[in-house]
């Protein structure tokens, strides 16, 4: 099935909310569920969390396949819940990829946890399922060190599947693929929303609570893996593409 445009979706919802049949408190599930169903995407496990990424491009909805990679999913949602990438903006454009999430906005820096002043990392999540096979896989950019990942991330704009089992792959583009081939160098993120949050955070309860369970029974917590040092150069953006 092809991928409906930004126009069509538009054109669509104006003509439910002429006929009355729409409100526009359901317009945005509409959207949603017409950009989730418009492509066939990897097996994922239960109800993943849709982003919708509005740019000064148009807007890029992202799946965010939060039952296959969950510590590199929890980390971009998170981001997102706190409006971190509102107003970051893409900083490398190549034939092959657009990188954004830059605090800085040269690929050179980091997240820093306001509640620690420190940097969080997340330490390389590799799922066999999830790969660089075609234009719209959305993953984690890092420096040399692979578990250097913070916030920077990167979208495909062809299949790179050389680059598989090296970079955590996390996600997929569902809708406004055209609209990834139009960011330039300098275009900016205007906003970014999990569209179905609700049930996102039921079941990031229901994960929350089972996970304190199993700590609780085997009276250790476990810890995150990987260096929280930075890579050669300071960087944890610039990819060694």
């Amino acid at each position: 099935m092809n991928l409906p445009s930004l126009i069509t979706i538009r054109t669509w919802t104006k003509r439910l909310q002429t006929k009355k049949l729409c409100s526009a408190k359901l317009l945005l599930p509409l959207l949603v569920v017409m950009f989730a169903h418009a492509n066939p995407t990897p097996a994922y496990a239960g109800q993943d969390p849709v982003v919708l990424m509005s740019t000064t491009k148009g807007t890029i909805a992202i799946r965010v396949f939060a039952g296959m990679v969950p510590r590199t999913a929890n980390n971009f949602l998170d981001l997102v819940n706190r409006g971190y990438y509102n107003g970051k903006i893409f900083h490398r454009v190549e034939n092959w990829l657009i990188q954004g999430g830059c605090p800085f906005g040269n690929g050179q820096g980091n997240f820093v946890d306001p509640d620690t002043g420190q940097v969080r990392y997340v330490p390389l999540e590799i799922n066999r399922n999830l790969g660089h096979g075609q234009a719209g896989m959305v993953a984690m950019a890092r420096s040399a060190n692979p578990n250097s990942a913070s916030c920077q991330f990167y979208i495909l704009k062809k299949g790179m599947p050389q680059l598989n089992g090296q970079y955590a792959v996390f996600g997929m583009v569902v809708g406004g693929l055209q609209n990834v081939y139009r960011i330039g160098i300098g275009d900016q993120i205007i906003s970014a929303q999990i569209a179905n949050n609700e049930n996102h955070r039921n079941n990031e309860q229901s994960q929350n609570s089972s996970q304190s369970s199993d700590e609780g029974n085997n009276q250790k917590s476990s810890q995150n893996t990987g260096s929280t040092e930075q890579g050669s150069g300071g960087s944890s953006g610039e990819s060694g593409f």
